[in-house]
């Protein structure tokens, strides 16, 4: 009888990006097309902040990792709105951990290179989250749009951070990883995670389908086919534990990383959930 291939521990993540974060609007070359007021949380943001908490205290026993952009906290509404769920969440034994999201939503690797405007805003954006956050702060970074490419890896390194998990490693998306003067045009997702790696960071790529053909997080779960095929992913990978820390920071450790949006807690008129079978 054929052993079963036992699942791998899963790591839930989620992205603090509002509405006006996406690429259309701002931190993109050419896709951002019209902008609009960045300042304050949007009436969706807020909504939706407000739908995780009842969820996330309705599965307390889940650890979770934000992934934040640090300008959001410099709107007090926002600020105060994340402090009050970590409170609530520490108050119930929940656990959440504050990832770096970059200072402001821009898309790096759509751009040239530009290691001192990048560290510049990495700097920032880490004094910031970890002031915040105190002891939930964690050097962990997931880059923008999951826009990055092996330019990044150093800056990421001199900056301390131990942990990226910005690739999505299927190649209708490997445009993100940055331009180059190969035949593919595209530095492609290997030659990232080869980066990364180089300079000892440990490298958590997201969840994918049909072998690494086709993605399953982010805005997968909310597209026409691909949804589908996500939700039926996530199930059968989260049948299994929760990582814990150590897990996530040990490179040996297989691992499944799963990721979705705060503002994807308005989906289904605010009954959306994640596809999840922890347990």
């Amino acid at each position: 009888m054929k052993k079963m291939r036992k699942i791998p521990p899963i790591w839930l993540t989620i992205d603090s990006d509002d509405v006006f974060h996406h690429p259309k609007y701002q931190g993109h070359p050419t896709r951002s097309k019209k902008k609009i007021d960045d300042s304050q949380i949007s009436e969706k943001l807020i909504s939706a902040i407000s739908r995780f908490k009842k969820w996330h205290l309705d599965n307390i026993h889940i650890p979770i990792t934000i992934f934040v952009i640090a300008k959001q906290l410099e709107c007090r509404i926002f600020k105060e709105k994340i402090a009050n769920v970590m409170t609530i969440s520490k108050n119930n034994n929940g656990k959440i951990i504050i990832g770096c999201h970059g200072y402001q939503h821009k898309c790096w690797s759509a751009f040239e290179p530009n290691e001192k405007l990048f560290e510049k805003d990495l700097q920032k954006a880490k004094k910031i989250l970890s002031e915040f956050a105190g002891s939930s702060w964690r050097p962990w970074f997931r880059a923008p749009g999951g826009y990055i490419a092996p330019w990044m890896a150093e800056v990421l390194k001199k900056l301390k951070f131990e942990l990226d998990t910005s690739i999505n490693p299927t190649i209708l998306l490997s445009i993100k990883s940055g331009k180059s003067n190969t035949k593919f045009r595209f530095n492609g997702w290997k030659s990232v995670d080869k980066a990364i790696k180089k300079v000892d960071i440990v490298e958590r790529p997201w969840l994918t389908t049909f072998f690494s053909l086709l993605p399953t997080c982010g805005p997968a779960l909310h597209i026409p086919i691909l949804r589908g095929f996500a939700r039926q992913r996530w199930r059968k990978m989260s049948n299994s534990k929760s990582a814990t820390e150590h897990e996530i920071l040990d490179p040996k450790t297989e691992i499944t990383t799963v990721y979705w949006h705060l503002l994807d807690f308005n989906h289904k008129n605010g009954f959306w959930t994640p596809p999840l079978r922890l347990k």
